[in-house]
């Protein structure tokens, strides 16, 4: 049973580029003897060719009605080419040959009926195949009729929800028979994706497979022109070949790098993909160079790029997806973080569980203004075929997925999709029917632009000032603080000139908004948009409190007699003054001054004010403040704000109290360019292999 099914995996290990072309020999099909048939419809096979091979084998099984493993191929080929009813009608030719003939045969007709729509069909034969479930030796399937109950279940529940999207179908000059995929948006006019463009079935002769021209996946571009995108041709520059397939274009965030994924046929004739990149010199591109083997491991895929920043460190993050060893089932959605010191991305690790499944996971998009990821799986509860979830967070730090809804999600496969600039909708990638169809209507991936059903704009408006004094010339961070866990993923750093700054919200978050200015303290408001259901603009005005030059006292530092030992009451001072001022102003670095009164000589009263200023600083550091702010110096007594002895020579008691004082001053308060929040990365330490040869995509 697994020989057949592997087999089938290895020719369509590119189901979203599936080859959609025709090898047709051009004898009339009746008159093809059976021993040529039988190695027209292998070769197919072998060359990956869905429509040729279903074409031959279709005809055999017609020949040869009997042959149970024909009729299983003919299912097979229907199910990999997305032709969801023949495959059910042909599944179901198997079912009654007894449970332990073809056990699978069930599952999958339970798995076609899901991808129609026959939610409540579907659900009756994932429960009788759990009673069958015993017969079948891979563990993949006592995991998915489980999942199969649930999502009929899940879809069943939402049958009456509302869309969360509205979706128009893309002009028919983008659309083409065969599969678009990957939109990416280069501006609110243009739009790279990737395409076969061709307009039919092509034939070619199957003898000649080896010396022909092959039409092959390439990058276009459309422009939106009044109103209306259309394709404007091949995308100008060093991406296209004439022996690969191209396709899932990423760019950086300042637009001057672009990952992208070359595709080619391996000796064993499986497709294998590998990333790439181009840095971008003017209006020009230059030429590809390939990812390091660390990224592209070898003998496996790696492809479908999208391009992240890490909140703490600021480097470039890239999400992949990969067949790579290590994942949690199929292909997986794995990151690496870019090494700035080495120049090179580090070794790439698996983005948890809370993202991948024991399915396959694809389409990875991540948009750094919410820090969530978006993302495609078939191997978690949904509607059916390949769903579209969102997850808040960075790298193996999720929180769990959420599925998008109806109307982004059908029972077909959801794919590829990004946002567009505002927000307000985006592109995404469907075979649902409606679409420019080929052979079947659910064969084809077209690419759809969708509009939220409910968008909600949100304008944030801040003004600063001093005791009602409008400031200018401070520095603002915009943080995403994560419900869970309370951890700030940091959106935006900016340099602002004006006493106000403008930026957009989304809605259904939480977020913390940090002014900094040199000479005053910062200052952080929270701001919550979970309860805002209509557009509006939030204005706030954030209050700076200049930070005194001067020494400021620490009132009740005491020490006992001529000693730097800290007082009990020392201590309960500093810990509802100073260790609270540090702990609410993470940035600020202080010194710690000691002084004395003159009773005693110079250099005993320098060294008793060395030791008694280190001993605070020593006091800090055990409360859990970072030595690297603290900085301490004594003066003995040298500095005296009262006289020690009066002027007639006495002594002058409540002159020499003051004089044995300790101070602090406030030397910077400004947020380093380096400074990185503390906080544990979240590893679920779930690494559970159950790897199967899986399709592979563009």
């Amino acid at each position: 049973m697994r020989t057949k099914s592997n087999l089938l995996v290895i020719i369509f290990t590119a189901l979203l580029f599936n080859s959609g072309l025709a090898q047709i020999n051009d004898k009339p099909l009746e008159s093809i003897k059976l021993k040529e048939l039988r190695g027209l419809a292998k070769n197919a096979l072998r060359l990956g060719d869905t429509y040729t091979a279903l074409y031959y084998y279709c005809e055999w099984a017609n020949r040869k009605p009997k042959d149970n493993g024909l009729i299983f191929q003919v299912a097979e080929l229907y199910r990999y080419s997305r032709n969801y009813e023949q495959a059910e009608i042909w599944y179901k030719k198997l079912i009654n040959l007894g449970p332990k003939t073809y056990p699978l045969a069930l599952f999958y007709v339970a798995r076609m009926q899901m991808a129609q729509g026959k939610y409540e069909q579907a659900k009756q034969n994932f429960l009788i195949f759990k009673k069958r479930v015993r017969y079948v030796d891979d563990i993949y399937f006592r995991d998915q009729y489980r999942k199969g109950i649930a999502s009929c279940d899940f879809a069943i529940q939402m049958k009456d929800s509302v869309n969360a999207a509205v979706l128009f179908h893309l002009d028919k000059s983008i659309n083409k028979p065969h599969v678009e995929f990957s939109p990416i948006m280069l501006d609110e006019n243009t739009l790279i994706y990737g395409s076969l463009d061709i307009d039919s079935l092509e034939y070619y002769d199957i003898d000649l497979i080896d010396s022909m021209d092959i039409p092959l996946r390439q990058f276009y571009i459309a422009e939106k022109i009044d109103d209306e995108w259309k394709s404007q041709g091949p995308l100008a520059g060093p991406f296209n070949q004439d022996d690969a397939h191209i396709g899932n274009a990423a760019l950086s965030a300042d637009g001057k790098i672009m990952y992208f994924t070359i595709c080619q046929k391996n000796w064993k004739n499986e497709v294998v993909c590998q990333l790439y990149y181009t840095n971008k010199q003017s209006n020009s591109w230059s030429e590809p160079v390939k990812m390091n083997e660390g990224i592209n491991m070898a003998g496996y895929t790696t492809t479908q790029p999208a391009i992240g920043i890490d909140s703490r460190t600021n480097s470039t993050v890239i999400y992949f997806v990969s067949n790579r060893p290590g994942g949690k089932g199929g292909r997986d959605i794995w990151y690496s973080e870019f090494n700035a010191r080495k120049n090179v991305f580090r070794t790439p690790r698996n983005a948890g569980s809370r993202i991948n499944s024991k399915g396959d996971e694809a389409t990875p998009y991540y948009d750094l203004n919410t820090r969530t990821l978006y993302f495609s799986s078939n191997g978690k509860v949904g509607f059916g075929g390949y769903d579209v979830f969102t997850s808040f967070g960075e790298k193996r730090r999720w929180e769990d997925a959420k599925n998008m809804g109806k109307g982004i999600n059908t029972s077909y496969d959801d794919l590829d999709l990004i946002l567009n600039i505002d927000k307000s909708g985006g592109f995404m990638v469907s075979n649902r029917p409606g679409g420019t169809a080929l052979l079947s209507e659910t064969c084809c991936d077209d690419i759809y632009e969708f509009t939220f059903s409910k968008f909600i704009k949100i304008d944030l408006i801040t003004n600063v000032e001093s005791q009602g004094e409008p400031l200018k010339d401070f520095k603002v961070s915009l943080y995403l603080i994560n419900p869970t866990t309370g951890e700030k993923f940091l959106i935006s750093y900016d340099n602002i000139t004006e006493d106000m700054f403008k930026s957009n919200l989304d809605q259904g978050y939480t977020y913390s908004l940090e002014v900094t200015k040199k000479g005053y303290y910062s200052k952080s408001v929270d701001i919550n948009t979970s309860d805002i259901d209509i557009s509006t603009t939030i204005s706030k005005t954030v209050d700076l409190e200049k930070i005194p030059s001067e020494p400021i006292v620490l009132k009740g530092v005491l020490y006992d007699f001529n000693s730097a030992k800290l007082t009990e009451g020392a201590k309960t001072t500093i810990d509802t003054t100073l260790l609270e001022l540090m702990l609410d102003k993470p940035y600020i670095i202080i010194q710690i001054s000691s002084h004395t009164d003159n009773i005693g000589n110079d250099d005993f009263n320098m060294d008793l004010s060395i030791r008694r200023a280190k001993s605070v600083v020593k006091y800090l550091t055990a409360k859990g403040i970072d030595p690297a702010r603290l900085r301490y110096k004594g003066y003995g007594e040298t500095k005296p704000v009262a006289l020690n002895q009066n002027k007639d020579g006495s002594d002058n008691p409540e002159g020499r109290s003051l004089n044995r004082r300790t101070e602090f001053t406030i030397l910077s308060e400004e947020r380093p360019a380096n400074f990185i929040p503390e906080f544990n990365e979240d590893d679920d330490g779930s690494n559970k292999n159950s790897k199967r040869n899986k399709k592979t995509s563009f």
